[in-house]
């Protein structure tokens, strides 16, 4: 073999082998199109499927854009468009339980002429089961949001209004820019616009009387609320609502009398990583020319594979500051049936994390929607229990969820199934991570283990407020002896990682000590010295032996901590070392001398006032510590007792309080 070719053939299975492993679009895909008269049937040449080994049976989910507005999930659907012209049309396929690459998205551009055209088109099972949740405006998705991929959300208005509708996507919550805007297919070609101030829509808030709110997730939740304004209520509903999102697009729609849809395209960045197995949420919103406004929530799953089997927390990023003991979580487990029967029984084995308490399990909604079991358990209906204490067991009983794979099953969110419900801490929560996972049975077949549900909390830091009282337990020894060091309050501020739960954590201060010094001395040292007398001008010179200075000081000692170690032994006790730098600001200096004269009958002390001088700042000195505190640990109060060594500028210690906000 030729060098040119073995490295191109090296190129080549290096560049496969890097595609397959990042779970990027590689795999070709193309679209079949056969008209018979004025209908168009659609086929897809996919890959075939590589299943993961001991996984479950991988199989598409499609989602065709017809180009002109319309869609179908049909694996091969039919249909009819009503104006001639070129379309676009794309197909987006989902390869679940797959453990090979994305197919990638394949496209093909059709030319319709007038002889191949109909009147109307011909509405997909799709299309006439959307809007089960609202009956006028809803949003829907083709595929969970895996980073690096793309999906598309559905918007599809149902009334013969003209208005305008609003996409809301990145949650401010999440920090991330997780969805970026990649095009859309539209009923009527509207232009898109995007809003970077959302209060300049104001005006148009301003006229809404009241809104009927609606969430799904694949399938419906079934939650209709329904609110009134009055006066400024309904703009400062709405200026709430976009203002938690980053990202507000829009685009105008005219009133028909059959459905409208709109399907837009998102591309999920890398980023969404930092969240896996969280749980965002995309808001539409359509506010008509007259009559109420509609909001709906379409909660997405954020995941590292296609897999229909998912257990996800809507909280995955938690501020630890304002998580009470009782402060509710929200979970969400959702199955499929991928078989061809209908699946009767199905058990939901919960692990919770162990500190979360499953007797506070509330539910919320589920789906297939059944009433709770009675005495005799008889009919469709659910129960669930405790097993252990951090396992959940939830049972739908005598059901006919419907099979995937089922010939005459054309909407596969009957195929889905779920629970939403919340439960609350057993006690604060550790600053830490926590995991929970679901068994999911389906009738006696084994188990399918979901991913696992990691909550997390957002980093943070808590600021540290002290005061306390320094005193000294050896005097400074870098001047005279004679001076005296009296003790004084202090102030500081610091900063830590806010309720560290690792043991060993880093810390940093700056407090201010207030300390004041005196010191008699004398010196022997000969000299002139010039005195002017009071309330006369003659300036008179006199001859010394020596003299006595009294000399009164007022300091601000600054210390900075920046390296300062801690470790909490339990939630009420820590201990710390570390090192300081200080420096001593002179307030006031006030020095006074008694000058001994020399006359002609020896000595004579005479008291002569002398000019009051301030002292600059002192040099850095570097002192080590070591401190104890008792309190609570994480946040909260306590009490500290620091010993500072300081070598020739003293040795002292500080009792303070502390507060860690």
């Amino acid at each position: 073999m030729e060098l040119k070719h073995y490295l191109t053939l090296c190129t080549l299975l290096i560049c496969c082998a890097t595609a397959h492993a990042n779970g990027i679009d590689t795999v070709e895909a193309k679209i079949d199109v056969q008209f018979l008269g004025s209908q168009a049937t659609f086929q897809a040449e996919l890959p075939t499927l590589t299943g993961i080994p001991g996984g479950r049976q991988p199989f598409y989910t499609y989602l065709w854009d017809f180009g002109d507005g319309h869609f179908s999930t049909e694996e091969t659907p039919t249909h009819q468009y009503v104006k001639p012209g070129d379309y676009e049309v794309t197909l987006y396929t989902v390869n679940n339980y797959d453990n090979g690459p994305r197919p990638k998205r394949p496209t093909r551009k059709i030319n319709v002429d007038s002889a191949k055209t109909a009147p109307t088109p011909i509405a997909s099972a799709a299309e006439k089961n959307f809007f089960n949740a609202d009956g006028l405006f809803k949003l829907s998705k083709n595929a969970n949001a895996l980073p690096g991929q793309d999906m598309v959300v559905i918007a599809g208005i149902n009334t013969a209004e003209r208005g305008r509708v609003f996409l809301l996507t990145n949650e401010k919550i999440f920090g991330t820019e997780g969805f970026v805007y990649a095009g859309q297919t539209t009923y009527n070609d509207e232009v898109v616009t995007s809003f970077d101030d959302p209060k300049n829509l104001e005006s148009l808030w301003a006229t809404i009387s009241s809104v009927t709110v609606t969430q799904s997730g694949s399938p419906d939740y079934g939650i209709r609320e329904e609110l009134d304004f009055m006066g400024s209520d309904a703009i400062d509903y709405f200026a709430e609502l976009y203002g938690s999102y980053k990202t507000v697009t829009s685009y105008e729609v005219a009133g028909k009398n059959s459905a409208q849809f709109s399907l837009v395209n998102l591309d999920i960045t890398p980023e969404m990583l930092t969240d896996t197995n969280a749980t965002v949420t995309i808001t539409g919103v359509f506010i008509p020319e007259s009559g109420p406004a509609r909001v709906h929530r379409l909660d997405v799953p954020i995941v590292t594979s296609h897999d229909p089997n998912k257990m996800s927390l809507k909280q995955s990023r938690l501020s630890y500051r304002l998580l009470s003991k009782r402060k509710e979580l929200t979970y969400k487990v959702q199955f499929q049936n991928d078989g061809e029967g209908d699946a009767k029984n199905i058990r939901l084995e919960i692990k919770l994390p162990e500190v979360l308490d499953p007797t506070t399990f509330n539910l919320l909604n589920l789906y297939p929607e059944i009433d709770s079991c009675g005495i005799d358990g008889q009919g469709p209906c659910y129960q669930y229990n405790t097993k252990g204490p951090d396992t959940l067991v939830f049972h739908f009983k005598n059901i006919a969820l419907p099979g995937s794979k089922a010939p005459d099953v054309h909407d596969k969110d009957s195929t889905q199934g779920f629970i939403r419900f919340t439960v609350c801490p057993k006690k604060k929560l550790p600053n830490r991570s926590f995991k929970g996972q679901t068994n999911i049975y389906f009738d006696k077949n084994e188990p399918i283990t979901t991913n696992f549900a990691t909550g997390r909390f957002r980093k943070g830091f808590s600021p540290i407020v002290f005061a306390g009282y320094s005193h000294f337990i050896q005097q400074p020894t870098e001047s005279d002896k004679e001076r005296v060091w009296k003790n004084g309050p202090m102030l500081g501020v610091g900063l830590a990682p806010i309720a560290p739960y690792r043991k060993l954590y880093w810390q940093v201060e700056v407090y201010a000590n207030a300390c004041r010094a005196s010191e008699t001395t004398t010196v022997y040292e000969p000299g002139v010295m010039e005195y002017t007398e009071p309330g006369t001008d003659r300036r008179q010179r006199y001859e010394y032996e020596r003299y006595d200075r009294d000399v009164h000081s007022r300091f601000i000692q600054l210390r900075i901590v920046p390296l300062h170690l801690r470790y909490n032994f339990n939630s009420w006790v820590s201990a710390g070392v570390g090192a300081l730098a200080e420096t001593a600001i002179n307030t006031k200096h006030t020095e006074e001398r008694t000058y001994h004269l020399l006359a002609t009958n020896g000595d004579i002390a005479a008291r002569l006032p002398y000019s009051n001088e301030r002292l600059a700042m002192s040099r850095l000195h570097i002192q080590p510590f070591a401190d104890i505190n008792f309190g609570r640990t994480y946040l909260g109060p306590v009490l500290g007792l620091r010993y500072v060594y300081g070598a020739n500028q003293g040795q002292f210690g500080q009792l303070y309080a502390a507060w860690r906000l």
